[in-house]
């Protein structure tokens, strides 16, 4: 090895977690219905270039991460409105380039203003201040929707969400948080079955903001 430099278990974190998903996330390809926004791009929706945007707006956020986080939260899957087009689970386009975070992005949706999210903003408006105490990501980390529908939203199906077990199990050796959080039921499974305990927080979305609110001032305020 030359002189000073640094295995892959030596490199800093954020890096660490980049090699992981240039391995196993980044090249999978999208199907009839679950889209790899890393990788792939719908002219219809997307602008030049957006999935090499979406790569970079994700390592702005690895980018936060100096040591390990107190806490991994993981979420069901990349929401239409959120991950799809800025590449950060719960985050939306809009809180990338309003300067509303730690981490600035690029939008990467063609049409209309920059795309909100209500979850998103349910979660930054409440966990802002233990940032970055907290990693975020999702048991699947593409887009699942319906077929010939690109921009709804469906639940991934048990096999969609063992497809991505491996890539969790090595993200928590990874990060090696104290605790976890399963953000859903479909984020219980996954951590289950990949043998992470976790403690179950209802999701922020259909009517859940306030069980989830309730479940997060117990973990970090």
């Amino acid at each position: 090895m030359p002189s000073g430099a640094k295995t892959a278990a030596e490199a800093p974190l954020w890096r660490r977690l980049w090699l992981l998903f240039e391995a196993r996330l980044f090249p999978v390809p999208s199907g009839p219905a679950l889209f790899n926004q890393y990788r792939d791009e719908d002219p219809e929706f997307d602008l030049p270039d957006a999935a090499r945007m979406r790569r970079e707006n994700l390592k702005n956020y690895l980018k936060c991460y100096r040591e390990s986080p107190k806490a991994l939260l993981v979420g069901e899957a990349a929401g239409p409105w959120g991950c799809r087009f800025s590449g950060i689970p719960f985050t939306s386009e809009s809180q990338l380039v309003e300067g509303a975070l730690p981490f600035r992005g690029k939008r990467t949706s063609r049409q209309g203003p920059p795309n909100k999210e209500r979850s998103g903003s349910v979660l930054w408006g409440s966990l802002l201040p233990a940032f970055p105490r907290f990693f975020l990501w999702n048991a699947v980390p593409l887009h699942p929707h319906e077929k010939r529908r690109p921009l709804t939203i469906r639940t991934p199906g048990a096999r969609e969400v063992r497809a991505f077990c491996p890539l969790l199990k090595e993200l928590h050796d990874v990060l090696g948080p104290h605790q976890v959080v399963a953000i859903g039921r479909k984020a219980q499974t996954a951590l289950g079955l990949v043998g992470v305990p976790c403690v179950y927080v209802r999701h922020p979305a259909q009517a859940g903001a306030r069980d989830f609110l309730e479940g997060m001032k117990k973990i970090f305020f």
